[in-house]
């Protein structure tokens, strides 16, 4: 009986150091990335999808340190969430993350991939403050559609342990808050890192559904996302003089 008690207060001091480790160093990246976030991005694409794949890779190593099921921070510049699951078996069902501005649901099959180390880990993290430096990269949008458009939600980065990021099996879904509410066009996006360095595109995300204060994005993959307001939909856009040409009639 002692030695079982002896076992059972070590683990418990085992789990408790080592959350306070994986604590400790998800403080040091937030504080981290408050000071890269404070000078802001704008027009730096390249220096933007490097950041994207710096949170991923350290929310991931983090991830298996916390021995807590869900752990949440927040400061100046971020909000994150981190969820994890362990045990002998993977784990099923559904799950949730909710921050400031945004919410995942998704399935811990999909978290878990077709490789499991005997936990699982996710996390979602939004940044205040990126969607202005980010108001920069439509172009590709532009050329396909000829509208403007301008981020009406914060950027947020979700990454789970599964290692395939793109064409999951099943789509997670994200529930934006919009910065400020309006009866206009919504569309989701995602931060592709191949378009010119970086720059958002439709690829693999829908709108599901959008209202004056919130839309629901549905996503066949992971990384970072947004929910643009759409400016110009009757017509050809002028970006430099911010106001809509309608077409004229022949």
């Amino acid at each position: 009986m002692t030695d079982s008690c002896l076992i059972i207060n070590q683990s418990e001091s085992v789990n408790n150091n080592t959350q306070a480790h994986g604590e400790k160093l998800l403080k040091g990246f937030l504080s981290d990335l408050d000071d890269l976030n404070h000078g802001g991005f704008s027009g730096d694409n390249d220096m933007i999808s490097a950041l994207f794949r710096i949170v991923v890779n350290i929310l991931k190593l983090i991830g298996h340190l916390l021995s807590a099921s869900r752990t949440r921070k927040i400061s100046a510049k971020a909000e994150v969430e981190l969820l994890v699951k362990r045990g002998n078996s993977p784990p099923e069902g559904d799950f949730r993350m909710n921050i400031s501005g945004a919410q995942l649901t998704s399935h811990w099959d999909t978290a878990t991939g077709n490789t499991y180390h005997g936990f699982t880990t996710a996390a979602l993290l939004s940044y205040k403050g990126l969607d202005e430096s980010l108001n920069c990269c439509f172009d590709h949008l532009e050329t396909q559609q000829k509208q403007t458009y301008k981020i009406n939600s914060k950027v947020v980065t979700a990454t789970f342990i599964n290692t395939e990021t793109t064409n999951l099996k099943k789509p997670i879904k994200l529930t934006f808050s919009h910065l400020k509410k309006k009866n206009e066009k919504h569309m989701c996006v995602f931060w592709d890192p191949e378009l010119d360095g970086g720059a958002w595109s439709t690829l693999g995300c829908s709108t599901v559904s959008s209202r004056a204060d919130q839309t629901v994005c549905s996503c066949n993959k992971l990384g970072s996302f947004a929910v643009l307001t759409v400016l110009c939909d009757t017509g050809v856009c002028r970006p430099t003089l911010n106001f809509c040409t309608l077409d004229s009639k022949p």
